[in-house]
């Protein structure tokens, strides 16, 4: 696979990338980093970007490959082989994990998701990395943003992925990383406000393979309809589309931030006894309506509920009914066996025995 080519280190897209390390990111010379890598033209351009800006002074990166095997596709080993040879190219580490998913535990996609940032996790305790990098750029962003819009989704998931979020692992025990003093690893994704035209110009420019994933273009799923029947108009309307949702994504966070503030303050007033939640009625009633919603959200997440099944019509009737003062006592059920019950003076959030 070796392809001699002459490397532009003021190519547009690795000065992207690493201005975004440093100002977005928050990652700091000779941080050890895990790239995620599945073989995919963007994940491969931001390894080879990254190979580029490790070696500068100014960085001194300790870099390794990551690579999932999904066994999703016919295809999927032939990408695993990809990424191995090109990790040894680059001689870089390269670690892999191989999952096995249950289409009878329900959505596949979700399931596959959790399990490969679990799989991630455990690739950067072994090597005591900081940071797992991911290659969402900008395309990603508005596609993601677009969905959660027609999903009717909150200010927290309109606002898009975030640049940098802390990961917490299911299964990696809490006690483990206190007794290894494992310091808290970081995702990061420092392509989200890079046009993904600007990466393919990059690849282009080394003469750098990738592995084609068809199922990208399964229009039976939400986000690649998007991507062939919407994306290309929104581009044609405005051609920097992708960068306007990026900085809208900032100003929304920004804007999550003040609003996680204010709900923390209510949070710290919930009375918690044995498994039950306990909300003055008559507090909840004086706070406006996007705080008291964040809240319940926050109360039903610790009791089980999933947060993408929280929408914003899926809460209303709860928020009516806390906010009338005619009726009695209601019960109300949401996904995961969370229960809300709301009496004359509390608003209750449990757990059932039976979800």
């Amino acid at each position: 696979m070796s392809r001699p080519v002459k490397v532009d280190h003021h190519d547009p897209f690795v000065k992207a990338v690493g201005q975004s390390l440093r100002d977005r990111c928050q990652v700091k010379p000779g941080d050890r980093l895990l790239v995620a890598v599945s073989g995919g033209a963007d994940s491969v351009a931001l390894l080879r970007a990254l190979t580029i800006l490790a070696i500068r002074k100014e960085w001194n990166l300790s870099l390794a490959v990551g690579h999932v095997q999904h066994h999703l596709r016919e295809e999927a080993e032939g990408d695993a082989i990809f990424v191995q040879s090109l990790a040894g190219e680059l001689r870089l580490p390269c670690l892999r994990a191989d999952l096995t998913l249950d289409p009878a535990k329900g959505n596949i996609e979700a399931q596959a998701r959790t399990a490969r940032y679990e799989a991630l996790m455990t690739m950067a305790h072994a090597m005591s990395a900081s940071h797992i990098i991911t290659a969402h750029h900008g395309q990603d962003q508005l596609e993601t943003m677009l969905m959660r819009l027609l999903r009717g989704s909150s200010i927290q998931g309109l606002s898009g992925m975030a640049w940098r979020r802390r990961l917490r692992s299911r299964t990696l025990s809490a006690e483990l990383f206190a007794t290894t003093r494992q310091p808290p690893i970081y995702l990061i994704r420092p392509m989200l406000a890079v046009d993904r035209e600007v990466a393919m110009q990059f690849l282009k420019s080394l003469n750098q393979p990738w592995c084609e994933d068809h199922t990208n273009a399964d229009t039976t799923r939400l986000r690649a309809r998007l991507r062939r029947d919407v994306l290309p108009i929104l581009r044609e309307l405005k051609p920097d589309v992708a960068v306007r949702a990026a900085a809208l994504s900032d100003q929304l966070q920004q804007a999550r931030r003040v609003l996680d503030d204010a709900i923390n303050v209510v949070m710290d007033r919930v009375i918690i006894h044995d498994h039950n939640r306990t909300l003055d009625r008559t507090d909840a009633r004086m706070l406006r309506t996007i705080v008291l919603t964040g809240v319940l959200r926050q109360l039903l997440i610790t009791c089980g509920s999933h947060k993408d099944r929280l929408t914003s019509r899926a809460m209303r009737p709860l928020i009516r009914a806390i906010r009338d003062t005619t009726g009695g006592g209601r019960e109300f059920q949401f996904s995961g066996g969370a229960l809300v019950r709301v009496t004359r003076t509390t608003i209750i959030v449990s757990k059932t025995e039976k979800p």
